[in-house]
């Protein structure tokens, strides 16, 4: 069977119907992970800065004196939902990030992942499983790009003791948690 066609009945299987609650852009734990293409055509869609978009991923590392971190988050409102989420709406829908396209569903290699969410049922019928297949075979060809772009961004960079840095798949960048930006 064709990858595609073995996803899709895996999606069809799972049972998914999205219920437009919001519960998978809200509360503390919502970390979407955004790339520098798609952080981009956020900023382009909305007119905000690449700072008013997205925020380092929270997990940073020390070596040599440095500390790192690999990756963005978009930015999220004092109550831990997504800036963008508005009366249980996207703001950005149309161009929302792949994770956002996808949950939610994830591939990890050939595994298909199911998060908990309400829409997920077994007695569901899943609404757009071809399209949503489509969706998660570009997130999985889209990160995996990405990380071994980010890869080769950390192997030639040098890190200067007490620099605090954000590696992406653009490059090494300086980052200030005092002033929340970076280059």
């Amino acid at each position: 069977m064709h990858e595609t066609e073995r996803v899709k009945q895996q999606v069809l299987e799972a049972g998914f119907s999205c219920l437009l609650c919001g519960a998978c852009c809200s509360g503390p734990d919502n970390e979407v992970m955004v790339s520098p293409p798609e952080i981009e055509m956020l900023a382009e869609a909305t007119g905000m800065s690449r700072d008013e978009i997205a925020e380092p991923y929270p997990e940073w590392m020390q070596q040599g004196g440095c500390t790192f971190t690999f990756g963005w988050v978009l930015r999220r409102g004092e109550d831990g939902n997504c800036i963008f989420l508005e009366n249980n709406r996207c703001r950005v829908y149309q161009n929302r990030p792949h994770i956002c396209r996808t949950y939610p569903f994830m591939l990890d290699g050939e595994e298909l992942i199911v998060s908990e969410c309400p829409g997920c049922s077994k007695e569901r019928a899943t609404e757009d499983a071809g399209q949503i297949t489509k969706d998660l075979l570009r997130r999985r060809d889209a990160e995996d790009r990405e990380l071994e772009k980010t890869e080769k961004q950390y192997q030639k960079h040098s890190i200067s003791t007490g620099s605090t840095i954000v590696f992406d798949s653009n490059g090494a960048h300086e980052y200030s948690p005092t002033r929340k930006n970076h280059d």
